[in-house]
C-alpha cells in the first residue's frame, strides 16, 4: 500500500514540473503571463511529455552511484532553498505593504467549521506525510538506529515551524491563492525587474525541487521493493544490492512501473482532454486530475496505511509481543480514532460528488476508490495466493532463515551492545 502511493506523488510532481509552471491553468486567476504557453488543445500533453522526460533523466541519476546521487541531491537542495528564499522575501514585502488589511480580510471572511477542518486536515496531511520512507531506506542511512529517530523528530519540528511561519506570511501578503503560488505570487508587483526576475528564479527553484524529488522517489521506490523481495513477497531476483547498497534491479522495475503510471494518470487524461477540446472548441474542460484531488487522494491512502500500522501495533501489544510506554497507550488509540474519523469523513463526500453537476468530481472519487480497493484486494489476494504458502514452507524447512529476516526488525539491548562495539 505504501508503494501504491507513489503514482499520486509522481503524478503531482511531474504535473507541476513543467505544466504547473507554464500552463495558464496554474497561474494567478488563470490569466496568461509572459511565461505562459498555449500550444492548442494538446498543450497539456506536450508540457507533460517534457516533464516526464526531465523526471526520468533525474530519476536515472541513482544508477550513476551513491556518491554522484548525494552530490546532486545536496546541490539541488541548496539551489531550492536559496531560490525559495526570494519567494519568502516577496511575501514579507507585500505583507508589510498591506499592513493588517489582508489579515482582517481572512479573519473576517473565514469561518471555522467541522467540514472545513476535515478538508484542511487531509490537504495539510499531504505535506507532513513521507517521513516513513526512512524505514525502507535504512541501509542508505549512516547509523540508522540512532539517526532515523532523531532525523524524523528534527524534520517534523522544522516542518511545523516552517509551514506555520510561511502560511502567516502569505496570509498577510495575499488574498488570492492559486495552485502554483511560486509563479502566481509575483503578479501583484509593478516593477518589471520583479515581474520578470521573480518567475525566472522560481522556474530555477521548481526545477531544482522536482529534480531532487525525482531522485528521492527513484531511491525510495527501489528500496521499497527490495525488502518485499528479500521477505519473499515478490521475486527474490530484486533482492541483490550493489556496492552502494542500491537495489539496481528493483530501481529499474520501479522506473518501469512509474512510466506506466504516468501514462495512465497523465498521458491518457491529456489525450482525452485534447480530443474533447478539439470536438468542443467553444467549451471549458474540467479535469479530475488536478493537484487538489491528487494530493487529497494521496493523503487518504496514507491515512489508511497509518490506520493499518496502528492496528497492528495495538494488536501486538495486546498479544504481549511488544511493550508500549504509558503515553503510547494513551496517544495511539486516540490517533487511531482520529485518523479513522478523517478517513470516513473523506468518503462521506461521495454523496455530494454523485449529486453534483460537475462530472469531474464524480470521476475523481470513482477513480480514487477503484484504485484503493483494487490495491487492497490485490495485496490480500497476493498474500494468500503467493506469499503465505512460501512462508509456511519456509517455517518448516528453513526456520533459521526466518529468524535472520526478523533480526533486522529486532531492537533490543543485545543489538545495541553489538552496535556500540562496532562503532567503537
Amino acid at each position: 500500500m505504501q508503494y501504491a502511493c507513489l503514482p499520486f506523488v509522481v503524478t503531482i510532481q511531474v504535473m507541476m514540473l513543467i505544466r504547473g509552471t507554464f500552463s495558464p491553468e496554474f497561474i494567478s486567476n488563470g490569466q496568461p503571463q509572459w511565461y505562459s504557453t498555449n500550444w492548442g488543445p494538446f498543450s497539456d500533453l506536450y508540457l507533460d511529455f517534457i516533464g516526464i522526460f526531465i523526471y526520468m533523466i533525474s530519476a536515472s541519476v541513482i544508477f550513476a552511484g551513491i556518491k554522484i546521487y548525494k552530490k546532486m541531491a545536496h546541490t539541488t537542495s541548496i539551489i531550492k532553498w536559496l531560490t525559495a528564499g526570494f519567494l519568502v522575501i516577496a511575501g514579507i514585502s507585500l505583507a508589510i505593504t498591506n499592513g493588517s488589511s489582508n489579515w482582517n480580510y481572512w479573519t473576517t471572511e473565514s469561518t471555522f467549521s467541522f467540514a472545513g477542518f476535515m478538508n484542511t486536515f487531509t490537504s495539510c496531511f499531504f505535506f507532513f506525510a513521507g517521513f516513513e520512507i526512512f524505514s525502507t531506506a535504512g541501509k542508505n542511512v549512516n547509523n540508522p538506529e540512532k539517526n532515523i529517530g532523531k532525523g524524523i523528530t528534527l524534520i517534523m519540528i522544522i516542518m511545523t515551524i516552517f509551514y506555520v511561519v510561511i502560511s502567516l506570511i502569505f496570509f498577510l501578503g495575499y488574498r488570492v491563492f492559486v495552485q502554483n503560488m511560486n509563479m502566481g505570487a509575483w503578479s501583484p508587483f509593478t516593477s518589471k525587474i520583479i515581474i520578470y526576475g521573480g518567475p525566472i528564479i522560481m522556474i530555477i527553484s521548481g526545477l531544482a525541487l522536482k529534480i531532487n524529488i525525482a531522485m528521492q522517489n527513484a531511491l525510495y521506490g527501489g528500496t521499497t521493493l527490495q525488502p518485499l523481495s528479500k521477505e519473499g513477497y515478490i521475486s527474490n531476483k530484486l533482492f541483490n544490492l550493489n556496492k552502494d547498497g542500491i537495489p539496481v534491479k528493483a530501481a529499474v522495475i520501479n522506473l518501469i512501473v512509474t512510466s506506466v503510471m504516468l501514462i495512465l494518470w497523465l498521458v491518457i487524461p491529456d489525450l482525452i482532454k485534447g480530443i474533447w477540446l478539439v470536438l468542443h472548441p467553444d467549451q471549458q474542460y474540467s479535469s479530475a486530475f488536478n493537484v487538489a484531488n491528487l494530493s487529497s487522494a494521496f493523503s487518504v491512502i496514507t491515512i489508511f496505511i497509518y490506520i493499518m500500522v496502528l492496528i497492528t501495533v495495538l494488536k501486538l501489544a495486546l498479544d504481549k509481543k511488544i511493550k508500549l510506554n504509558w503515553y503510547e497507550k494513551i496517544t495511539f488509540p486516540f490517533i487511531l480514532v482520529t485518523l479513522g474519523l478523517m478517513f470516513v469523513w473523506h468518503y462521506s463526500i461521495i454523496y455530494d460528488a454523485v449529486t453534483a453537476t460537475d462530472s469531474s468530481a464524480i470521476v475523481a472519487i470513482v477513480i480514487e476508490l477503484v484504485f484503493i480497493l483494487s490495491n487492497v484486494i490485490f495485496a490480500i489476494t497476493w498474500y494468500f495466493a503467493y506469499y503465505y504458502k512460501k512462508y509456511k514452507i519456509r517455517l518448516k524447512t528453513n526456520p533459521n532463515l526466518q529468524v535472520e529476516l526478523n533480526s533486522e526488525f529486532t531492537f533490543n539491548l543485545e543489538h545495541q551492545a553489538k552496535l556500540a562495539k562496532c562503532n567503537s
